[in-house]
């Protein structure tokens, strides 16, 4: 199964003046023209510095909370299952939506890049809906077992539509290769938000619940002028989202089961402690997650960068250069995060006691352990781009398994029995399992990728179906 682009095998590149190729694309978001060999470093600078800003907002945001309750940990758990539950709907908007988006676009142009944009919007908003309504539902079900927490369900459910179409705009300015919009979208989102949380804090007005409001205002108002900005780059038409749906079906059903149970494998833990434990527990989680997640910055924004990237790879290169290109980026990316892993691993405890005013203390080995996992993580998201755009998501969900069988069964002991320092390393352990399995199928899928519908067109250098 794969994503398949139709062009004759000796068509050349077309340029005119109604669909602007990627050099204008990239001009008009600089505002610079750029030769060529600029233009990528260009778009790695500003997709890794807007990740910067993204994680400055989240980290500073967590920290402030986590300041502000440092003698009510119950808050903070709850606001950490909230982010995760967040999380949740971000990656299967991500899985559904984007990931048939940022392989298919660079195959289109025109009229028909337009109609992809506007069903991918209208999927989006579908999901985001269907998110708010199940949340709202979940609501009235804790409430009997924790009302403050069945009020923070509510408000994250009101939320959804805002938070949601900030989360769109960010992926489509990637693959758009726009990523200045992206930076000034989510400058304003992180002003707006650090803003929100401090004048509650000095209001004595900080909650869960008022923490999720906050961040849905502040995505409410950018993501909104983004959207009436890009307009014109959509053509929406129900019918068409319909009819993209059942064509990308096909494929799209392994992307998205496979982000479901990769979800299900490592976002379930701070629910499995507050099961198993409970809920000063998961503050503690959610206290040592956010510190070693300082070094997401560096590896999401590689991702933003990485992930579009690999798609246009896959229009560009030979079966073997193909594999080789991703190979090469999976170790690239996994020595880039070596440093800033041990160098938290150093400091991060210190950081935390001195951040909750001394009341998390005494959890290096977890902080530890999860660093480690964000290493082993740039190899796992690097070979399952490549597999997706190999168009083997089926293997990319049977590499999941393992991480949710692992959660089920030796993660449910370490943490039973470790609390959260079990817990990381039980995510350790499944993403060495994760990335160590999906080493094995793509170098079986890129050696079988000798399908006659996908060929080298010498002619172009691209890829595609005669």
């Amino acid at each position: 199964m794969r994503f398949e682009c139709r062009v004759p095998a000796t068509r050349m590149p077309v340029q005119n003046t109604t669909v602007p190729t990627p050099a204008a694309i990239d001009d008009a978001a600089t505002g610079v023209s750029l030769p060529p060999w600029a233009r990528s470093h260009w778009r790695a600078i500003l997709t890794l510095g807007d990740q910067g800003l993204v994680s400055v907002g989240s980290f500073v945001t967590n920290f402030l909370l986590l300041n502000h309750f440092a003698f009510d940990k119950r808050h903070y758990a709850h606001y950490t299952l909230a982010f995760t539950l967040l999380i949740w709907v971000a990656e299967f908007q991500a899985t559904l939506v984007f990931t048939p988006h940022t392989i298919l676009s660079p195959r289109r142009s025109g009229d028909a890049l337009r109609r992809l944009h506007g069903s991918t919007l209208i999927h989006h908003f579908a999901v985001s809906i269907v998110a708010m309504l199940a949340l709202a539902a979940a609501a009235p079900l804790v409430y009997p077992y924790d009302p403050e927490m069945a009020s923070v369900l509510l408000v994250l459910a009101g939320g959804t539509l805002a938070i949601g179409l900030r989360n769109y705009a960010r992926p489509y300015s990637f693959t758009a290769r726009q990523p200045g919009a992206a930076v000034l979208l989510d400058a304003a989102v992180c002003v707006l938000q650090i803003g929100g949380v401090m004048a509650l804090a000095w209001a004595d007005l900080l909650t869960a619940s008022t923490a999720i409001a906050v961040l849905a205002a502040a995505a409410a108002v950018p993501a909104g002028a983004w959207l009436i900005a890009k307009r014109r780059a959509f053509s929406p038409s129900i019918p068409h989202a319909v009819a993209d749906l059942r064509n990308e079906w096909p494929n799209t059903r392994w992307v998205l089961f496979s982000g479901v149970v990769w979800n299900a494998g490592m976002q379930l833990y701070p629910f499995l402690i507050a099961v198993l434990i409970g809920q000063i527990e998961v503050a503690v989680w959610g206290a040592c997650y956010q510190l070693a997640a300082v070094a997401n910055p560096l590896l999401m924004g590689m991702q933003n960068f990485i992930g579009p990237r690999i798609a246009e790879a896959y229009t560009e290169r030979s079966g073997a250069g193909f594999a080789r290109f991703v190979y090469r980026i999976a170790v690239v990316t996994a020595l880039l995060m070596i440093g800033p892993a041990v160098l938290l691993s150093v400091f991060a405890t210190s950081a935390l006691a001195w951040i909750s005013r001394g009341q998390y203390t005494g959890h290096q080995a977890a902080i530890t352990f999860l660093c480690a996992a964000i290493v082993m993580q740039a190899i796992t998201f690097t070979l399952s781009r490549g597999l997706f755009a190999l168009g083997r998501a089926d293997l990319d969900l049977y590499c999941n398994f393992g991480p949710l069988l692992l959660l089920f069964t030796g993660g449910t002991w370490l943490t039973l029995h470790y609390g959260t320092t079990g817990a990381a390393a039980s995510m350790l352990i499944a993403q060495l399992l994760s990335s160590g399995s999906r080493a094995f199928v793509f170098a079986a899928a890129a050696r079988g990728d000798r399908s006659p519908a996908t060929v080298l067109d010498p002619a172009t250098g691209l890829r595609g179906a005669v």
